[in-house]
């Protein structure tokens, strides 16, 4: 025990006592031996390295930590990084996020990973949640089969589409044949996107669009573990993970419509870049940024954009621009 605080200490005094805190708040478990073993390949990498991380992207509050950690959760999960996976699952157990909660974004993620990511995802949960005991709690949190919204209804839902009766003449023809659930999640979150796939998939496969809408919309999308806007901060990070931009605008424009701001969008692109790598993150920013100048809504990131900080960390204030 004292060897490793001595070890700690002294990464402390080398690389700085904010980084180190950092990333051992955010890795408890493997924090100071991943450092040590860098520090002993390449210092000056390892000090930059962490300048960026631990020392920056992870000490900005531009999103709550319970969304940042779900989302690198749901990264690793998009790139088969099953190792890194069971290092970030303890870290949002230990930042309050629920056993159910963690599983929710590795069960989400079959809609792009497909089942095999999954597979191996529900493995090392498994271990994990083991290992810390409290595996106890996911039987304990189960939904009834049925889902968490057996009794909703469609007239509490219609006010919340995206679109009008314009926009899909054929609304109820779909709903006859489809069921008014699926439909009514898909307006609701993508109404755009969700239109355009229905009507191809509906002209050329009726079956498998009753299969497909059945198992995401009017299954997954509406399990209720997670709040709408989380599901779809998780879903970006994970389209970005697998170079998806198609999907990767569809849901920020989604996210945009449930509350989620212009600033909280790209810090979920920007944390990316420390997990996916710089190319991906940016072209998930330009297409941030052309949705924003579309709508007239770029201010919105121009006038909040974050100060850099002081020498000891601090935010410097930053001045309001005057409007002209």
């Amino acid at each position: 025990m004292k060897a490793a605080a001595g070890r700690l200490d002294k990464l402390r005094q080398k690389y700085g006592k904010r980084a180190i805190d950092t990333l051992k708040e955010y890795r408890p478990h493997d924090g100071d031996e991943m450092i040590a073993s860098r520090d002993s390949i390449d210092q000056h990498y390892t000090k930059l390295w962490l300048d960026y991380t631990y020392g920056g992207l992870f000490r900005r509050k531009v999103i709550d930590t319970r969304t940042r950690v779900l989302v690198v959760i749901g990264q690793c999960v998009m790139l088969g990084e099953t190792e890194e996976l069971e290092e970030q699952i303890p870290s949002a157990i230990g930042h309050g996020v629920t056993p159910r909660e963690v599983l929710e974004v590795i069960l989400q993620a079959t809609v792009y990973a497909g089942y095999m990511k999954i597979s191996k995802a529900l493995r090392s949960f498994e271990r994990v949640m083991t290992g810390l005991g409290r595996m106890d709690e996911i039987p304990r949190t189960q939904l009834p089969i049925e889902g968490s919204d057996p009794d909703a209804k469609l007239e509490d839902e219609l006010p919340k589409w995206g679109v009008g009766k314009s926009a899909l003449p054929k609304r109820q023809e779909l709903m006859d044949k489809y069921g008014w659930r699926a439909l009514s999640t898909g307006l609701r979150l993508q109404p755009t996107h969700h239109i355009r796939r229905l009507e191809m998939l509906n002209r050329f496969d009726p079956h498998f669009l009753k299969l497909w809408w059945d198992f995401i919309y009017s299954g997954m999308y509406r399990r209720g573990v997670l709040d709408d806007k989380t599901r779809t901060l998780v879903m970006i990070g994970n389209c970005v993970a697998v170079d998806e931009m198609v999907n990767t605008e569809n849901h920020i424009n989604s996210a945009l419509g449930l509350g989620a701001t212009p600033r909280e969008i790209l810090e979920v692109l920007l944390q990316s870049t420390a997990y996916v790598g710089q190319p991906r993150a940016m072209k998930g920013i330009d297409i941030l940024e052309r949705i924003l100048e579309r709508h007239g809504r770029i201010c919105e990131l121009t006038e909040t954009a974050t100060p850099i900080p002081d020498e000891d960390g601090n935010r410097a204030v930053r001045k309001r621009r005057k409007k002209s």
